[in-house]
């Protein structure tokens, strides 16, 4: 009898062993990833930094610093502080921006005041395109659907404006004839412009143009304040049915409006303020920073709350109060937002922490 018992354990002590033992062998092979969510102060010292251009994914931004006589572009981990030289230019530097797909980015900038040039670099500081200008003021806007292709609006000393259409593989610069000199890419050929009767007008008319067909002019929505594109959504801000308020109006591509709601009117001495804002066409979300109350604008800190807009859910949510009113743009994820002038601050919008990326140093601006 004791003979059985002991054979009897033995066999299930051997089972066990067994049994533990291929669990063991499978263990290696159930790795548990986590991604990081902490965003850290890097260590870059606030002398060198100049700004944060923006995202390049859901990890990295693109940030410019100032060395010896020199620029350089990084990519920076905000998560892990890794940094990774990109691109560097003795060149005064006008203008930096970062392509729809964040793959490249535009670097406008001058060697001396009679030479100027626009260059397209990749992620991996590869020279993709270059043109020489002359010294102007321009302002740009990249096509979402191609990105061989961005509109450029010069301005004299008078501020008389031209449009051009860059052919960024060619090189050549098509002059456009537009009822405005603010003009924004809808499609691969279509473009829409916010016409007003007077630049010092509060309203205008938005209209739709066909690059390939002069004659074709649609009139999209009147009487608005401004409007904002977004690969899948136009959103329209218009005047609401009392003056103490406006109306954020998001419309589908095809111009049917999908969801609205009004939100206090602010305005100082040039007319109607518009809080910064940021359109995420990934997530689809709006963000953007809300008065409490209608009422003429003494200053812009701590008037504001900062809200989030899911329109194909209908529905608002605040994110922060008491904030300053200032630049923000929003990760590809939806999960984090660059915060200040500098865009030296991140959001994160699930914990409402305020991170600084740069060591804050006060007076530092």
């Amino acid at each position: 009898m004791n003979k059985k018992r002991i054979f009897f354990l033995i066999t299930i002590l051997g089972l066990l062993f067994l049994s533990y033992g291929c669990e063991s062998e499978k263990a290696p092979t159930k790795k548990q990833t986590s991604t990081p969510d902490t965003i850290k102060t890097s260590n870059i010292k606030s002398k060198e930094f100049q700004r944060v251009v923006g995202w390049i994914d859901d990890n990295h931004v693109l940030v410019q610093l100032k060395g010896n006589k020199k620029m350089t572009f990084e990519s920076l981990n905000v998560f892990t502080n890794k940094r990774k030289p990109i691109y560097e230019t003795k060149n005064v530097i006008s203008e930096v921006l970062i392509s729809p797909n964040r793959d490249r980015f535009l670097l406008y900038s001058a060697a001396n005041k009679n030479e100027a040039s626009l260059e397209v670099i990749s992620m991996s500081g590869a020279l993709m395109y270059t043109k020489s200008v002359k010294p102007q003021n321009i302002e740009f806007g990249w096509n979402q659907d191609n990105q061989d292709k961005m509109f450029l609006t010069t301005f004299d000393t008078d501020w008389n404006y031209q449009v051009f259409q860059w052919d960024i593989l060619s090189g050549a610069l098509t002059k456009l004839n537009t009822d405005a000199p603010f003009v924004t890419w809808y499609s691969d050929n279509l473009f829409v412009f916010n016409q007003k009767t007077s630049p010092k007008d509060d309203k205008g008319d938005l209209y739709l143009e066909d690059m390939r067909d002069k004659q074709m002019k649609s009139l999209i929505a009147a009487d608005i304040y401004q409007f904002v594109v977004s690969a899948n959504t136009l959103l329209t801000m218009e005047p609401s049915d009392t003056e103490k308020e406006m109306t954020y109006n998001f419309r589908t591509i095809g111009f049917q409006s999908y969801y609205s709601y009004d939100a206090p009117r602010v305005y100082d001495e040039l007319g109607t303020f518009f809080p910064f804002y940021d359109l995420n066409v990934e997530q689809q979300s709006f963000l953007t920073f809300e008065p409490y109350e209608s009422k003429k604008l003494k200053d812009y800190g701590g008037e504001f709350k900062l809200v989030s807009v899911d329109p194909k859910a209908k529905k608002k949510t605040t994110v922060l109060e008491l904030v300053n009113n200032e630049p923000i743009l929003t990760s590809p994820n939806g999960r984090y937002c660059l915060y200040g002038y500098l865009f030296d601050q991140i959001i994160d919008l699930k914990t409402e922490n305020i991170t600084y990326l740069i060591q804050h140093q006060d007076k530092m601006y």
